[in-house]
C-alpha cells in the first residue's frame, strides 16, 4: 500500500514514480501455485481502490487540494494499482506456460522412455535371436528353428507396444466430442482380454473447453494406464459428469491396491504429481485413495466457463 500512495504523491508533485517492487511478480507465482485465479485479484483490487480513495481524497483536501487535483489523485492511484495487477497476472500467466510447457514434456520424455526401453530393447534382442538362427541353420536346424520363432515373437511384442504409444499420440488432441470415444479406444488398445471397461458419460461434454478436455483426457488415460500396468485389475470403470460449471471424473479398479504414502514419496510416485499439477493448473482438485486388496480410484473435478 505504502508504494501505491508514493505514485499518488509523485502524481500530484509531478515526480517520477518509483518502480513497482518485486513483490509484485513474487504474489503473482504464489497465486498460480496455489490456484487463485487472478480474477480474485481484480476483486482484491476493486476493494483495495474503494478503501484508499476516500483517505486519499481526504487527505488531500485536508492540505487544500483542488478538484483537478483530486481527480489527478484518483487516476493516479486507480493507474498504480492496476499496473500492479497487471504485473502480478503476467506472472501467473508466465508461471502456468511454463508448468504446461513442463507437463507435456514429460510426457514426451515418458514416450521416448517406453521406446527406448521397450521397444529398443525388444528389437535387440530380436536381432540377437536371428543372428543365432543363422548360426544354428547348418548343424542344428530344430534348434534354428527355436530362435527364429523367438525372434518373431519378440518383434510382434515390440509392434504391439509401438502400436500402443502410436494410439497415445493419436489421442492425446482429443476433440470434446470424442472424450469418451478416446478414453474407450484406449481401454480396448491396451486392457488385458477379458478384463471388463466401461466408460460412463453424464451431461453434456460438448460444452466443455477444449484445454480442459484436453487435460481431463491426459489425467484419466495416466490413471486407467496405472490400473493396467500395476494393478493387475478384472475391472476398470471411468466416470465423467459434466455439471454447468464444474466437470467431475474418476477412474476406479479393483486391482491389488498400493500404499498410497509410499508411492507419493518414492521417485515418480506413479504419475501422481503430474495429474495432480496438471488438474491444479486449471483451479481443479485431484484426489487418489487406494486399499491394498481392494483396489484404486482416482477423482479429478475441474471448474469450466461456458463459452457460449
Amino acid at each position: 500500500m505504502g508504494t501505491v500512495l508514493a505514485d499518488v504523491e509523485a502524481a500530484i508533485t509531478n515526480c517520477p514514480a518509483a518502480p513497482p517492487p518485486p513483490l509484485t511478480t513474487e504474489i503473482g507465482v504464489n497465486r498460480a501455485v496455489h490456484a487463485i485465479h487472478p480474477v480474485e485479484s481484480v476483486k482484491a483490487a476493486t476493494a483495495l481502490f474503494d478503501v484508499a480513495l476516500p483517505v486519499v481524497v481526504n487527505e488531500l483536501r485536508h492540505h487544500g487540494c483542488d478538484d483537478a487535483e483530486l481527480i489527478k489523485a484518483s487516476k493516479a492511484l486507480h493507474r498504480s494499482i492496476m499496473f500492479r495487477i497487471a504485473q502480478g497476472s503476467v506472472a501467473y500467466a508466465s508461471y502456468l506456460l511454463k508448468k504446461v510447457t513442463s507437463s507435456h514434456e514429460d510426457e514426451r520424455h515418458r514416450i521416448a522412455r517406453e521406446l527406448h526401453d521397450r521397444v529398443a530393447h525388444s528389437v535387440g534382442n530380436a536381432l540377437q535371436q536371428l543372428q543365432l538362427h543363422d548360426a544354428y541353420l547348418a548343424d542344428d536346424p530344430a534348434r534354428a528353428q527355436a530362435k527364429l520363432k523367438m525372434g518373431q515373437d519378440v518383434l510382434r511384442d515390440a509392434f504391439d507396444v509401438i502400436r500402443h504409444l502410436a494410439t497415445e499420440l493419436r489421442t492425446s488432441a482429443v476433440v470434446a466430442g470424442g472424450l469418451q470415444v478416446a478414453l474407450s479406444d484406449y481401454l480396448d488398445a491396451h486392457a488385458p482380454f477379458g478384463m471388463v471397461h466401461h466408460v460412463v458419460v453424464e451431461g453434456d461434454v460438448l460444452r466443455l473447453p477444449a484445454e480442459v478436455v484436453e487435460e481431463l483426457y491426459l489425467v484419466l488415460r495416466e490413471a486407467a494406464r496405472n490400473a493396467l500396468l500395476h494393478a493387475a485389475p478384472q475391472r476398470v470403470d471411468i466416470e465423467i459428469a459434466v455439471g454447468d460449471n464444474l466437470v467431475r471424473a474418476s477412474v476406479s479398479d479393483d486391482g491389488c491396491g498400493f500404499d498410497l504414502d509410499r508411492a507419493v514419496e518414492s521417485a515418480g510416485g506413479m504419475g501422481l504429481d503430474s495429474m495432480r499439477e496438471r488438474v491444479e493448473l486449471l483451479g481443479g482438485t485431484f484426489t487418489a485413495a487406494s486399499s491394498i486388496g481392494v483396489g484404486t480410484t482416482v477423482t479429478v473435478t475441474l471448474p469450466w466457463l461456458d463459452p457460449v
